[in-house]
């Protein structure tokens, strides 16, 4: 039979109920105290620690295996939007390839616990009718404990324990997984708390896109992989053509709408390949690395993000029919052998777009060692903004 524990554990004790410690057992009794506030320091040890969800999962389940035992145990994250869970451990190694999934409330007994807010006990597995941990698991025989994972009033997690034997988990132990919860709730959202703080740091706050500083970071990415692979990877540079004429006309609040869209759909466009990545590279101004991309296949991805920025029916066109929001391009690659540094691809890349901008703007240029920047932009690879 299984049941969920959302009474007092003396309720569920009168079947179960612990005999009173004699005294010849009071050194096993004081053992599994110990063990028990060892567990607590040991989770609160990494909690402190660890400041990834993941790692500190698998940390967390490690010690509580040697506590209590089990022959399998799972980890689900509530949604953000509380529309279903999400897999974020399993110690079965058949189901790793499921991490990636998730599940609606009420399926299964991790979906039952989340619905209802209250710990899981499961005498006989045989006798629930749902999955245990997953639900592409075979149909399995002996007992299981879930825990929801709560700070306060909300569930942001299920844990969930089996074992092979049929009525082999104590309330005891259930008690003891439920205290645990709270603080490995807490420890999760500390984690999650300190993740969504690195993420800030490395986005651009106006597109959500790359900032600068993991532009760098992905140009050394790119030129250690081509050391690697030998293969050519090549950088894009785009600038917002007349932009300060769209911030004396409409105004910046009109300007960084503008800036936001082209954004959107920057990503839009490259979405289909993890190896192509945009960043806000400052101001009005945009970069693309196009990874194990050759030189003339990333002048094809300029033009064509040129024409789509071209004809996208921006706001600020449709309020003023007739605004023209076009962008001037400029491509530079880094091929087999070349000794340039980061600095000098993005030079190239600045040089490049900056011709499209003085013969006309609205296009595309590749670069060419013949190129030279024009008079009165800097000539130093850098930029300010």
């Amino acid at each position: 039979m299984f049941m969920t524990k959302n009474i007092d554990a003396t309720a569920a004790k009168n079947d179960r109920k612990t005999p009173a410690v004699p005294a010849r057992d009071l050194k096993q009794f004081l053992y599994s105290r110990l063990t028990e506030t060892h567990l607590f320091c040991e989770v609160g040890r990494i909690i402190a620690s660890e400041l990834q969800p993941a790692e500190l999962i698998q940390k967390v389940i490690a010690i509580i295996r040697n506590t209590v035992g089990f022959d399998e145990a799972s980890v689900y994250i509530v949604k953000k939007d509380l529309s279903g869970l999400i897999p974020i451990y399993f110690s079965n190694p058949s189901l790793q390839d499921k991490l990636s999934g998730e599940m609606y409330f009420d399926n299964g007994a991790p979906g039952f616990i989340a619905a209802r807010g209250d710990p899981l006990l499961i005498d006989k597995a045989e006798l629930f009718d749902g999955f245990l941990h997953h639900p592409d698991e075979e149909r399995k025989q002996g007992s299981y404990i879930g825990i929801p994972l709560q700070n306060a009033d909300t569930v942001i997690g299920i844990m969930g324990f089996s074992r092979t034997m049929p009525v082999s988990f104590r309330v005891e132990e259930l008690d003891l997984l439920r205290m645990l919860s709270y603080t490995i709730a807490a420890g999760i959202e500390k984690a999650e708390l300190f993740s969504k703080t690195l993420e800030f740091a490395r986005r651009d706050e106006l597109t959500g896109m790359f900032n600068y500083r993991v532009l760098m970071e992905k140009l050394q990415e790119e030129v250690a992989r081509q050391v690697r692979t030998g293969r050519d990877f090549s950088f894009i540079m785009i600038d917002i053509d007349n932009f300060k004429r769209v911030n004396d006309r409409y105004g910046h609040l009109e300007g960084s709408r503008v800036i936001a869209q082209i954004g959107a759909l920057l990503r839009d466009e490259l979405r289909s390949t993890s190896t192509d990545t945009c960043f806000r590279y400052g101001g009005e101004e945009f970069s693309i690395v196009l990874g194990e991309t050759a030189f003339d296949r990333a002048l094809q991805v300029a033009e064509r993000l040129r024409g789509a920025i071209e004809e996208y029916p921006f706001s600020l066109k449709s309020a003023h029919p007739s605004e023209v929001l076009t962008v001037s391009l400029g491509v530079s690659s880094m091929r087999p052998g070349e000794n340039k540094t980061v600095t000098q691809l993005i030079h190239e890349s600045d040089v490049a777009m900056y011709r499209s901008k003085t013969t006309g703007k609205n296009r595309v240029t590749g670069y060419d060692p013949s190129l030279t920047m024009p008079s009165g932009q800097p000539d130093d690879g850098k930029r300010y903004a």
